[in-house]
């Protein structure tokens, strides 16, 4: 894939490969490894704007990020009131934070039955207001959408001239609608269209999980670049791939140093618990790969799964 630079507003990334907000999965840690590995910007998890407004714990750990991490990464938000949208958008909270992404593609019913996230896509003009009030803020605003709710629906296209007109300065369309989830081939052709109707930068989401999958997907849309989410997962060096440059560091440095990052932030107890949900995808195809899942899923400290990686990745 062709990579470069790209503007968004005010703000300039250095390559066109993205990072996708992943609710339990992108924290500070694993972000700040992604970066060292070559991402161009990272998202954090998506972050309620009540939970900010109201000085919310759990908000504020979602928006940590190490060192100076936060100039290569976006705050992503969720609500669908427009006024603490903007309120968010404002907030002490997010003031190191040049990027704000608005979620308006969570699946998840909680967010949805909520009326937030994808539940926005059935409501244009109030969509139109939260993205005019938070462009109000004076921050660079993106905006991550679905291609429809059903299968059938194709309204990226519109949504993405809505997003453009209300002042944000990127979308990113997940191929996907609502009820698909996260499965099934992307809507190329949906994505395209998107791109087809705006002046600004959109980014392609969804069923990248190899640099031929990049290809395609950025072929078929012509879209301005990509967001990796599972497929970063499975492989985090698909980042150096798509870069064509040498990974920094090994597949077992990369997991023992984003173990030690969550315990430095979270404690050696909820890191160790926390880190059980990576082992599927970190093992996935390893020699011994049941049994090392299994190992990690009873292990109680950091040395136990230090030992587990070095063993078997």
């Amino acid at each position: 894939m062709k990579v470069s630079p790209l503007k968004i507003g005010n703000s300039e990334v250095r390559n066109n490969i993205f990072l996708a907000p992943m609710a339990g999965y992108t924290d500070g840690a694993l972000r700040s490894l992604f970066l060292k590995l070559g991402a161009g910007l990272c998202f954090t998890e998506l972050v309620s704007a009540k939970g900010l407004v109201y000085g919310g714990k759990g908000s504020e750990e979602l928006l940590r990020c190490e060192g100076n991490d936060v100039s290569r990464t976006a705050a992503q938000i969720f609500g669908g009131d427009p006024y603490f949208m903007r309120k968010a958008a404002e907030s002490e909270s997010l003031k190191d934070f040049s990027v704000i992404d608005i979620n308006m593609g969570c699946p998840v019913p909680k967010v949805y039955k909520n009326g937030e996230g994808s539940a926005l896509l059935a409501d244009i003009n109030k969509a139109k207001k939260i993205i005019k009030e938070c462009a109000a803020s004076g921050k660079t605003i993106t905006v991550k959408i679905r291609t429809g709710l059903k299968y059938g629906d194709d309204i990226a296209a519109e949504f993405a001239k809505m997003a453009e007109d209300a002042g944000a300065s990127l979308v990113t369309v997940h191929g996907r609608v609502r009820e698909a989830y996260y499965s099934g081939e992307p809507d190329y052709a949906a994505v395209e269209r998107a791109v087809a109707a705006v002046k600004i930068p959109v980014i392609a989401n969804g069923g990248i999980f190899t640099v031929s999958d990049a290809d395609k997907m950025l072929d078929r849309t012509g879209a301005a670049g990509i967001m990796l989410a599972r497929g970063a997962l499975r492989n985090p060096f698909l980042f150096s791939e798509l870069l064509n440059t040498e990974p920094s560091m090994s597949f077992s440095e990369f997991a023992i140093n984003q173990l030690k990052l969550s315990v430095a932030e979270k404690g050696e107890i909820r890191a160790v618990k926390e880190f059980r949900k990576f082992a599927p995808y970190y093992f996935r195809g390893a020699k011994n790969s049941g049994a090392a899942r299994l190992a990690v899923s009873s292990a109680a400290t950091f040395l136990e799964i230090e030992r587990i990686i070095r063993e078997n990745l």
